[in-house]
């Protein structure tokens, strides 16, 4: 869990349900299944926040920048045989169906209520306890 930035999430999380605002409590709290593959199952190297304070999914919007050189190649042929990136397009649209995109929050209310209450005390706890 990346304790270390809870205090990045600026926006409400929105109820169970209702349409996501992009506040990452779900991203911080818990590395999806597309993260850990970039190697790291504690810190999303894909995470990323704009300037309004929302949180994206690098995977979402520019998978190029976060995937290796050989993870692309197939994605990179459609590109040079199609037109407007059709490979990155689809790759785009293959993480977002994977992450649920567009179905609203699903965040469990209560278990991110104890992951913030849990980082806020870890805050709070001298060093090494």
């Amino acid at each position: 869990m990346q304790w270390h930035i809870i205090h990045s999430v600026t926006l409400e999380k929105p109820v169970m349900g209702d349409p996501c605002n992009g506040c990452g409590v779900c991203c911080i709290a818990k590395v999806c299944e597309i993260g850990v593959e970039l190697g790291d199952d504690v810190n999303c190297k894909a995470l990323m926040q704009s300037t309004d304070g929302s949180f994206e999914c690098g995977m979402v919007v520019d998978p190029y920048r976060f995937m290796a050189e050989d993870e692309l190649e197939t994605w990179k042929a459609i590109d040079d045989i199609g037109k407007a990136h059709q490979g990155e397009l689809a790759l785009k649209k293959l993480h977002a169906d994977m992450l649920g995109a567009g179905r609203g929050c699903d965040s469990d209310d209560d278990a991110v209520q104890e992951y913030i209450e849990e980082a806020l005390a870890r805050e709070k706890s001298p060093p090494g306890l």
